[in-house]
C-alpha cells in the first residue's frame, strides 16, 4: 500500500471509532494533564518555598564577635559572587531616647554603610541619619528626611526598613540604626546568599580584624530566622521531590494505552494480515491512528502547566514549564512505543486462537 493510503485508512479508522480515538484520548490526557499538574504544582511549591526562605531572613548568616568584626572586609563580602548583601553591626549598651517618646526608648545600634541593603523592604540610607522600622517611622508621623530630636542631640530619619515579626531574631523591629564609618570595629557581620553554603558562610570568618582579642568561645556562627528550619539545596529540593518520577510514570501509563488499545484489536489486526494486508502497512496504520490520539490527549496537560506556572518568574517558569511538559511528551512517546510493540505481537499464526478468546 502506498502512504496515502496507509493515512486513509488510518483517518477512516479514527472517524469510524474503530480505533476507539476518543477513549483513548480522554485516558492520555486524564493521565498526562494530572501527573503534569502535579508535577508543576511541586515544582512552584519548591520555587515558593525558597522565595519565602529568602524573604524571611533565613538565607542570612550571622558571624558574633564582640568588638572583633572589621566593617570594611564585611562590607566587602556584599560584593562577591552569589551574596545579595553583607554588612556590620554592633548594639549600643545605652538606648536612644527620642524626645517624642521619651518613655520608650528604642534600641540602638550602629552599622557599616552596607547594612542598609541587608533588611527588608529597606529604603537604604537614602539621607544622611538613622534608620528607623516602618512601624516606628509612622508612629512618630515622619518621612525620609524629617529632622529628630534625640536624647543625644538632633539627627534625621536616613531611610526605613520591615522587620515582620515571623521569627527573626528579635531586638531591630523597635530599634534605630545609625550608619558609621566602616573602619570601625562591631558585634556582628551579617551576609545573606542564597543558596546557603559551605563557601559563603566560611567567607564570614575573612570579616574578623587582624588585630581582634576573640573570646574563649570563638566567633559564633547563627541564622538570622530558624523557624524555617536549616537552609537546604534547592537544587537538592527540585531534585528529591515526590513527583520526580511523573515523567516515567506518565511513559509506563502511556505504553499501557498503547499496548492494551491494539491489543484489543489483535483479532482485527489478525484477520486483516490473513488476508493479505502487509505487516508493515498494518503497522504504520496503527501509528498513525497512535500519533493522532496521544498528540491530542496530551495537549489538553499544556493549557494546565501554563496556569500553574504563570506567576514565576521567567528565569523559574521556562525549566519549569519545560520540565513538567516532559511528562506529556513522554506519555506520547509510550503510547507510540506501546502500539508498535503490540502491533509487533500480534501473529497472523493465531487468528484462530484469537477468535476462540474474543
Amino acid at each position: 500500500m502506498r502512504f496515502r493510503e496507509v493515512r486513509r485508512e488510518a483517518r477512516r479508522n479514527l472517524s469510524s471509532g474503530a480505533s476507539r480515538a476518543v477513549l483513548l484520548m480522554l485516558l492520555v490526557a486524564a493521565a498526562s494533564t494530572s501527573l503534569a499538574a502535579l508535577d508543576a504544582a511541586e515544582m512552584t511549591g519548591v520555587i515558593r518555598a525558597a522565595e519565602e526562605f529568602r524573604a524571611r531572613g533565613a538565607s542570612i548568616t550571622i558571624l558574633t564577635a564582640d568588638g572583633s568584626v572589621d566593617g570594611r572586609a564585611c562590607d566587602a563580602l556584599g560584593d562577591v559572587e552569589g551574596v545579595r548583601a553583607a554588612g556590620a553591626l554592633a548594639e549600643s549598651e545605652t538606648p536612644l531616647r527620642v524626645a517624642s517618646i521619651p518613655q520608650n526608648p528604642l534600641t540602638f545600634f550602629r552599622s557599616s554603610p552596607g547594612f542598609a541593603t541587608m533588611l527588608p523592604k529597606s529604603t537604604g540610607s537614602t539621607e544622611p541619619g538613622l534608620l528607623m522600622p516602618t512601624a516606628v517611622v509612622e508612629t512618630l508621623g515622619l518621612t525620609l528626611g524629617d529632622p529628630i530630636q534625640t536624647a543625644d542631640g538632633p539627627t534625621v530619619l536616613g531611610g526605613t526598613y520591615d522587620y515582620p515579626d515571623d521569627g527573626r531574631t528579635t531586638g531591630m523591629g523597635y530599634a534605630a540604626i545609625a550608619p558609621s564609618a566602616p573602619d570601625t570595629k562591631f558585634d556582628e557581620c551579617w551576609i545573606d546568599a542564597y543558596p546557603v553554603s559551605q563557601a559563603t558562610t566560611d567567607l564570614l570568618y575573612t570579616a574578623i580584624a587582624a588585630d581582634a582579642n576573640l573570646p574563649d568561645t570563638g566567633p559564633q556562627l547563627s541564622q538570622h530566622n530558624m523557624q524555617l528550619g536549616k537552609p537546604a539545596s534547592p537544587e537538592v529540593a527540585f531534585g528529591t521531590r515526590s513527583t520526580v518520577v511523573f515523567p516515567l510514570a506518565g511513559f509506563g501509563i502511556g505504553a499501557m494505552v498503547g499496548f492494551g488499545a491494539v491489543w484489543l484489536r489483535r483479532l482485527e489486526i489478525a484477520s486483516a494480515l490473513h488476508v493479505g494486508v502487509r505487516r508493515a502497512d498494518q503497522t504504520v496504520t496503527l501509528l498513525l491512528e497512535a500519533l493522532a490520539w496521544s498528540c491530542v490527549g496530551v495537549l489538553v496537560a499544556l493549557p494546565a502547566i501554563g496556569l500553574l506556572t504563570q506567576a514565576l518568574a521567567v528565569s523559574d517558569l521556562i525549566p519549569v514549564a519545560a520540565t513538567a511538559a516532559l511528562t506529556p511528551a513522554l506519555t506520547a512517546s509510550g503510547a507510540i512505543l506501546g502500539t508498535l510493540a503490540a502491533a509487533l505481537l500480534v501473529r497472523e499464526q493465531r487468528l484462530f486462537s484469537y477468535f476462540k478468546g474474543r
